[in-house]
């Protein structure tokens, strides 16, 4: 039997030109930002991946100038974890693949956070660490938009965390799973959307 053809169209959503945070609160996320994902030589390679790096940058710096908590995600694994069986050979600890992009690597002190799934809290101390530094909103960049990106935005808003999404500092496979993610990020978790320049963050006054 032959798989039917369906062309579904993707509900509106709204992307905010701005949005202004308080720079004591918020935490900046780049998840998996790998050379697996990003480099065309890697293991799992996302097309439009690379595109993101410059605006990740950019964002990334700011947010360390302001002084809001940086936290990295590492996509690990290694013999025998069953993720190989979905997507075979990635992100091996210790590979060249396995490390983060040298444009976007972590500065001394900054969080880099080992994840054996999509999901950033699972199995690790993500969800600990912001709640030690008071952090109540949470900034996403990174790849895969509808993987790894999504499923950690849908356990922040199960958290309570209030989750924004750098529509221009993601990726996909596919254009309708980076749009349909952001719709359910809008829809489900009360996100906000907007691209890397238009997120700002503002020092708080004492």
């Amino acid at each position: 039997m032959k798989g039917m053809e369906q062309t579904v169209a993707v509900p509106p959503y709204t992307v905010q030109e701005r949005v202004e945070l308080p720079a004591q609160g918020t935490a900046l996320i780049v998840v998996d930002m790998q050379n697996d994902f990003v480099r065309p030589e890697g293991k799992l390679f996302v097309p439009d991946a690379p595109a993101t790096v410059e605006p990740i940058g950019r964002l990334l710096e700011r947010a360390r100038q302001a002084g809001v908590r940086v936290v990295f995600t590492q996509d690990t694994h290694a013999e025998g974890d069953p993720e190989w069986k979905l997507w075979g050979e990635h992100a091996r600890r210790g590979s060249w693949g396995w490390q983060i992009v040298e444009e976007l690597a972590p500065k001394a002190g900054e969080t880099v956070i080992e994840k054996p799934r999509y999901d950033a809290f699972y199995a690790t101390p993500l969800d600990h660490l912001l709640r030690v530094w008071g952090v109540g909103t949470v900034v996403l960049c990174g790849t895969v938009a509808n993987i790894c990106v999504h499923y950690t935005a849908a356990s922040a808003a199960l958290r309570w965390y209030r989750v924004v999404v750098a529509v221009d500092c993601i990726s996909a496979l596919e254009p309708f799973d980076l749009h349909s993610s952001l719709r359910q990020t809008a829809f489900l978790f009360a996100g906000l959307l907007s691209k890397g320049d238009g997120i700002r963050f503002r020092a708080e006054r004492r």
